[in-house]
């Protein structure tokens, strides 16, 4: 699957006419998670998505209908990479990727590279602060990259 920037700005502009989320929806991606799941087979793609902002959200909601698995990103993002991103990734051509809060992308970022995963970010502004999206991918080391 392809990932440019004309899918980052289409996800970017579906959240913004969807801002807030009806509750049918929510449903969905609640129920379309992938908490205690896994992904077993092989070139999967998951996607981490923060419950708290709207545009996580429609970012998750778009790759969701496009076959890609979702996690939330919870309150602890140790738990999160220990317990579920970790044992995803290391299966052989799987990818993680997501659209978080700068702080949260930095974090999983640097796990990932503890491990040897290659890393791929872009900002969704021109200046990084808090509250700044960034679109983030990881995969193992030997696994097709996208263009």
């Amino acid at each position: 699957m392809k990932t440019g920037r004309r899918e980052f700005i289409g996800a970017a502009s579906l959240a913004a006419a969807c801002a807030p989320m009806s509750w049918p929806a929510q449903a969905i991606v609640r129920s379309t998670t992938l908490l205690d799941e896994r992904v077993a087979c092989d070139h999967a793609l998951v996607i981490v998505f923060d419950e708290r902002v709207a545009d996580s959200r429609a970012f998750a909601f778009r790759s969701r209908t496009r076959g890609a698995h979702l996690v939330p990103m919870g309150h602890d993002i140790g738990v999160l990479w220990f317990q579920h991103l970790m044992p995803l990734v290391s299966l052989s051509g799987n990818t993680v990727a997501g659209l978080t809060r700068y702080a949260d992308a930095f974090l999983l970022t640097r796990f990932a590279q503890g491990i040897g995963l290659r890393i791929a970010q872009r900002t969704a502004e021109a200046h990084a602060g808090p509250n700044t999206l960034v679109m983030w991918r990881l995969t193992a080391g030997n696994a097709r990259t996208w263009s």
